[in-house]
């Protein structure tokens, strides 16, 4: 079983989220009955942990016991980005704090992910929000794209003709960084509404 483990750890490391369909991908040549009995003997044995369902990690013992991931890293990898692909962002009111044009500190975490398939949909809370929210993107998220899609969505939700100098000057390093031209593409999968943000957009100097 340590050999089980030692794979894992040489591929995935130590305290880093491991998805089931990882591991079921990592040992492709063995049935999938036979990798859950590896799982839980490696469980059995504490050389494994399991976070939540599908995800488990290698824990190292510290001081004060064995590791604990953070929520923040399980989301990260289930649903935002891994090994450098990059499938998705935080939204909603998460967005706004995390680019500045809002110091709300949000209790649900909204997440717009390639991985989702409806619309929208709640999933099981942890880490300690109170809810946890999934959505579809517009289009495909990606490593080029992505910034242009949370600048398109964050202007689609907010009102910025009431934002302070702050937050504007938020919204233009967030702007600088997502490229005009890649907003002006990604606009195309937008409703009429958002369209009329960037117009206003153009009127603030937003672009400029």
């Amino acid at each position: 079983m340590e050999k089980f483990a030692d794979i894992l750890k040489e591929r995935f490391g130590e305290n880093a989220p491991i998805l089931t369909e990882e591991i079921l991908n990592e040992f492709s040549d063995v049935s999938r009955q036979a990798v859950y009995k590896k799982i839980d003997a490696a469980i059995a044995e504490g050389l494994l942990v399991r976070y939540d369902r599908g995800v488990y990690y290698l824990p190292t013992e510290t001081r004060l016991g064995r590791s604990r991931l953070s929520a923040r890293q399980v989301a990260m990898k289930r649903w935002l980005e891994s090994d450098g692909e990059v499938y998705g962002y935080t939204s909603g009111f998460n967005l706004a704090n995390e680019s500045g044009v809002s110091d709300q500190v949000p209790n649900t975490l909204e997440i717009t992910t390639n991985k989702e398939k409806t619309r929208v949909r709640d999933v099981k809370p942890f880490g300690g929000w109170k809810r946890v929210i999934l959505r579809r993107p517009r289009r495909p998220v990606n490593a080029r794209n992505v910034d242009a899609l949370r600048f398109l969505d964050l202007i689609t939700a907010e009102n910025i003709q009431f934002f302070d100098e702050y937050e504007m000057d938020a919204l233009r390093k967030l702007a600088r960084k997502a490229g005009r031209t890649m907003i002006y593409d990604c606009s195309a999968s937008y409703p009429g509404r958002t369209a009329k943000k960037l117009a206003e957009c153009e009127r603030y100097r937003v672009f400029a």
